[in-house]
């Protein structure tokens, strides 16, 4: 592999054998069409929630005209190229599918690449067609360990952008240290980048390492707001009767100031408090200018008190609203007085609470989640924490998101998707959607093993319905459900024509993607060839008889009467069509742009 080169002002990129192959190929996969598998849905099927089998960029690209900018999260656990063929994903990324397809892509450079080089040919493509479905506040997670995290952050930076970078989780895998390296690996990666990382909005979550009598768990942030130091100059302040105060009454004197404090404290550059700890000796702040005197809670005469402040005005802004709570950004704030007179900020956060640290600890190990996967009959090495996967997609989504694992595996991602809801019945449901290919191994294709079918839809399934446990308990269903699809044809042959057996719908959903960008909603399959408008502009489709000529190849073709049949519209007009026998000077008096099927029709 060769190293990193700079052919950017702005940062280096990584190059690698196959690169230039691989770069556009997600641009190159044929689009495929979905094939619904009623008896392998489950649950209700309207759900929203969707597994998928087949090759995942396949897949992707078959679920652009769907889902594109539509998905808030993204969830990856993809083969972290350790070299071991055991892996349910082969994670040497050498099984005969990936190597076929390099050989395709690639060429002859595909006999020789070492696993890096196929790793990243690999996971280029797909990572370019997860960019495309999320929305724009949308993020992305990818596990990962030693092996590839340098490379993923080098093409990820490339993908998403190195300023859409947020944070690389330290995942410490608690139980998992049976190594033989010199220093004993307890860690993983977890990477997270953003859609547009100024549009990044996170869920109110607290890292489950924070300790008990935290005042996050309460819901609540409290700090003294006395600081002193260069950000903070000293001041003073006059706190009227009836200032509130923690206890039922209190009698302080005059604080006992030194001589030259107040001068140190109102010079051009003040002292931090260690440094006029320093000079004048053990403090106490703020500086009581009068008696305190407090009864039935509350200050019985003003009190002037001197220091430097964290929240000065917001204190100002309570004491000038008779010491009642105040709206700040949508949640109560007050100020109080503790028993030796310091003041103290508090704001009611509620839920609206948020401690998300870098070090993920404390999750379910591994070896633990493989013991309850065996639980509900299922044989899994190393799947992932459900409750890593929950805190992850409580940090990055809300009630009624989507989420999307193009590596399912498991379906770990689904399973904590589904337990969310549960926890949270009363909200919009969150969906998924997991694609897992079929099985590759020649363990599993001996044993009649289909990694989608048997492993991923049998535990949502399981999930969903519940089952008797290996313990013989009886394990209640979260209830849901899903559709399961497999990959179907190729929307053109050979030939590139479309296909006589597509639909409508399927091709309108396609052309208009390709069109936009953005996905046909769903409450617009049409039933008309006007597909909709874009930003002013309509697009129509003549396929298949839509306006009612059954005849071959009826009402494909643009000519006068059925363009004066067509739904209208007073702007621009994309119109796709089999031909036109309309001149020139009269599509620009219509101001429609012709697109003829199916040679410009492209594939997104």
């Amino acid at each position: 592999m060769h190293p990193f080169s700079s052919n950017s002002k702005l940062m280096p990129t990584l190059n690698w054998i196959g690169k230039e192959a691989v770069v556009n190929h997600h641009r190159e996969v044929p689009f495929h069409l979905l094939k619904d598998v009623p008896d392998l849905a489950c649950g209700d099927a309207g759900s929203g929630n969707l597994i998928v089998q087949g090759d995942n960029l396949v897949a992707l690209k078959a679920l652009l005209p769907h889902y594109a900018g539509q998905v808030k999260c993204i969830c990856i656990d993809p083969p972290y190229n350790t070299g071991n063929e055991g892996w349910a994903y082969n994670d040497n990324v050498n099984s005969p599918i990936i190597r076929e397809w390099l050989g395709k892509v690639v060429g002859k450079e595909g006999e020789t690449l070492d696993r890096h080089d196929r790793w990243l040919c690999m996971m280029y493509p797909r990572l370019a067609l997860l960019l495309k479905f999320l929305k724009d506040d949308g993020m992305i997670f990818v596990h990962i360990d030693d092996n590839e995290v340098q490379n993923l952050r080098a093409i990820m930076d490339e993908i998403f952008g190195a300023k859409n970078f947020v944070t690389q989780f330290i995942w410490q895998t608690d139980g998992h240290t049976d190594n033989q390296f010199h220093v004993k690996v307890n860690h993983e990666y977890v990477l997270m980048y953003a859609r547009n990382e100024k549009l990044l909005t996170l869920g109110h979550v607290v890292d489950p390492n924070t300790h008990e009598g935290s005042n996050l768990w309460k819901g609540i942030a409290e700090n003294s707001i006395t600081k002193n130091g260069p950000g903070n100059p000293a001041s003073m302040i006059e706190l009227p009767v009836g200032f509130p105060i923690t206890v039922e009454s209190i009698s302080l004197p005059p604080s006992d100031i030194p001589e030259g404090l107040i001068d140190a404290m109102k010079a051009k550059k003040p002292p931090t408090s260690n440094n006029l700890k320093a000079q004048f000796g053990k403090i106490q702040f703020p500086l009581r200018l009068d008696p305190m005197m407090a009864k039935d809670y509350k200050l019985t005469k003003s009190c002037r008190v001197f220091s430097g402040w964290a929240n000065a005005n917001k204190l100002k802004q309570f004491i000038a609203g008779n010491c009642e709570p105040f709206d700040d950004d949508g949640l109560p704030v007050r100020f109080f007085l503790s028993p030796n007179g310091v003041i103290y900020y508090r704001k009611e956060r509620g839920s609206h609470v948020r401690n998300i640290l870098s070090v993920l600890r404390g999750f379910t190990t591994t070896e633990k989640t493989s013991t309850q996967l065996k639980q509900l009959g299922l044989e899994f090495s190393y799947p992932k924490p459900i409750d890593l996967t929950r805190y992850l997609i409580k940090i990055a989504t809300h009630p009624g998101d989507l989420v999307l694992d193009s590596f399912a595996g498991s379906g770990t991602v689904g399973a904590s998707v589904l337990e969310q809801n549960r926890d949270e019945s009363d909200s919009p449901m969150r969906r998924f959607i997991l694609i897992q290919m079929e099985s590759e191994s020649e363990e599993h294709i001996n044993l009649g093993i289909n990694l989608a079918r048997d492993r991923t839809r049998f535990r949502i399934k399981q999930v969903c319905d519940g089952y008797l446990a290996g313990n013989g308990e009886n394990v209640t269903g979260l209830g849901g459900g899903f559709r399961f699809c497999e990959l179907g044809e190729p929307l053109f042959d050979e030939s590139g024509h479309i296909r006589e057996t597509v639909k409508f719908g399927e091709l309108a959903r396609h052309v208009y993607f390709c069109e936009t960008g953005e996905p046909l909603p769903r409450e617009r399959v049409p039933n008309s060839a006007l597909l909709g408008v874009f930003r002013g502009t309509a697009i129509y489709l003549l396929f298949n008889g839509i306006l009612g000529d059954k005849s071959a190849n009826g009402g494909n073709v643009l000519n006068r009467k059925i363009l004066g049949s067509l739904p209208p519209h007073a702007g621009p007009k994309i119109i796709f069509c089999a031909g036109c026998l309309l001149g020139a000077d009269r599509l620009t008096h219509e101001n429609i742009v012709i697109r003829q099927t199916p040679y410009e029709v492209r594939i997104a």
